[in-house]
């Protein structure tokens, strides 16, 4: 039998976890989906019943066991229907809020219907949460309204309060932990489908921590590793508490190859390993020229122009190029503007002081001459950082909505759904398709094929009229 994944890890985030304890209720195990096998699951808390509005659309779900199951295995005797479990869930489908209502019915033989023995029933279709009353496509798009379309969960809170449906904030945030509890093990598949590649793109952002106790911020620190090369893209990100060298240079532990980076020391260790060749960055050394342009705006202007003609003359030509021609393209057309842009650096570096803005722009490309030159070895490689740079921008846009994270664990959480998000936004799939069906695979998915739930390689799983997977196993 293949390895699964245990669901039965459940914690929430520190920002809500006080009030959590005050009202967590055990839950009673949950049976899975097979029929022939039951396996639990920790119990779980919840914040009490979210109550489900009678004027909500209705779809009836009949979950049954299959024909040949419905007589004795030992007689041949027809099992009957001794009752119908019913449970509703509300779900999300694009546009309007629905309610599920499941039917199962109960079967068991006559003469044991009264006592209730030897019942049963199929399973209720794998959930990442137990006990839930969230359907999987709400579960869904609370995780993109919140990592794709940055709205705070408060503001949700409102939309779902004006269609006359009531879900805590708290309630919200428990349920994106627990989701995050489920889908963990997709953290380190993520990263070794990042390195993957021998071309990687990363850079970091600071992000507020709130500090458990007493509820001060601290800047904790997210970090973004962009898959380069001519394969699908994909983005991750990694959260730490701070911009130690130590964060990059574990999450790159085994990794060989090139990594477009800015000049930051803490990545001067990780260069310093074999097999790692380091990548500049002519937008962040460009930038340097463009702040110092108010001071010595003739000079300053001047190296602008010639690094504008690195892009205008030979990346743009050379953009639908095959690597190999890309490569040879640039060593014959880029090379030369190279050169050129260093000699002037040179030149003048001996007509300024240390304290000028525009001296230390020249110190800072002439310092980087090799790194910003290396993108001439190889054309899949690129001259700036720019895919990393762009992949930080939804964070910078989703910290100034939902201001910070409540905890480590809760900044893990989000780092794992921005870097899904993104992956799908690059990889043009629609993400509440990703996870609406992603949700519903993950827990039985064997861990050999985690692979396959990434979004570079997803495809999704076929489905009946009511929205069920057709094969509960993947």
């Amino acid at each position: 039998k293949s390895e699964q994944l245990n669901p039965n890890q459940m914690m929430f985030d520190s920002v809500i976890l006080e009030s959590l304890k005050q009202n967590a209720q055990k839950a009673p195990p949950e049976a899975a989906v097979k029929t022939e096998l039951v396996r639990t699951r920790k119990a779980s808390e919840h914040h009490g019943r979210i109550p489900i509005p009678e004027h909500l659309e209705r779809v009836e779900i009949l979950i049954d066991i299959p024909e040949e199951q419905k007589v004795c295995p030992e007689t041949g005797e027809p099992l009957k229907v001794i009752t119908v479990e019913v449970s509703e869930k509300l779900e999300y489908r694009p546009g309007k809020l629905i309610v599920n209502v499941y039917r199962r019915p109960q079967y068991a033989l006559p003469e044991r219907a009264d006592s209730f023995a030897g019942v049963i029933a199929a399973a209720m279709p794998e959930h990442p949460i137990a006990k839930c009353k969230a359907d999987v496509g709400l579960l869904a798009h609370l995780i993109v309204s919140k990592f794709a379309d940055h709205l705070p969960l408060y503001r949700q809170d409102g939309i779902f309060e004006r269609e006359g449906v009531t879900i805590p904030r708290a309630t919200q945030s428990s349920w994106l932990m627990q989701i995050y509890e489920s889908i963990q093990p997709l953290e380190e598949t993520m990263r070794r489908a990042i390195l993957e590649s021998d071309v990687l793109f990363t850079d970091d952002t600071p992000i507020p921590l709130q500090v458990k106790g007493n509820g001060k911020l601290k800047k904790a620190r997210l970090w973004v590793y962009v898959r380069g090369g001519t394969g699908p893209p994909l983005v991750t990100y990694d959260f730490s508490i701070d911009r130690s060298k130590g964060r990059p240079l574990g999450y790159l532990n085994d990794y060989k190859g090139y990594v477009h980076a800015d000049a930051y020391s803490g990545y001067d260790e990780l260069f310093r390993k074999e097999g790692i060749v380091e990548v500049g960055c002519w937008a962040h050394a460009r930038r340097k020229f463009d702040e110092a342009a108010t001071s010595r705006p003739k000079e300053a202007t001047d190296v602008l122009a010639r690094i504008a003609r690195i892009y205008h003359e030979v990346e743009t030509p050379c953009a639908d190029m095959i690597p190999e021609q890309r490569c040879r393209f640039r060593q014959e057309h880029a090379a030369p503007l190279l050169v050129g842009i260093f000699e002037k650096l040179e030149d003048l570096r001996r007509q300024t002081i240390p304290s000028e803005p525009l001296r230390k722009a020249i110190d800072y490309a002439l310092n980087q001459r090799k790194a910003l030159c290396r993108y001439l070895e190889d054309g899949r490689l690129r001259p700036d950082n720019n895919l990393a740079e762009n992949a930080m921008r939804p964070v910078a846009i989703g910290r100034k909505n939902w201001l910070f994270v409540g905890s480590e664990r809760g900044g893990r959480a989000a780092a794992l759904f921005m870097g899904l998000v993104r992956s799908c936004k690059d990889c043009g799939i629609n993400p509440w398709e990703y996870f609406d069906d992603m949700l519903r695979r993950i827990m039985s998915q064997p861990v050999t094929r985690l692979r396959e739930l990434l979004p570079d390689q997803w495809k999704p799983s076929p489905k009946d009229e009511r929205g069920l997977l057709l094969s509960p196993k993947p």
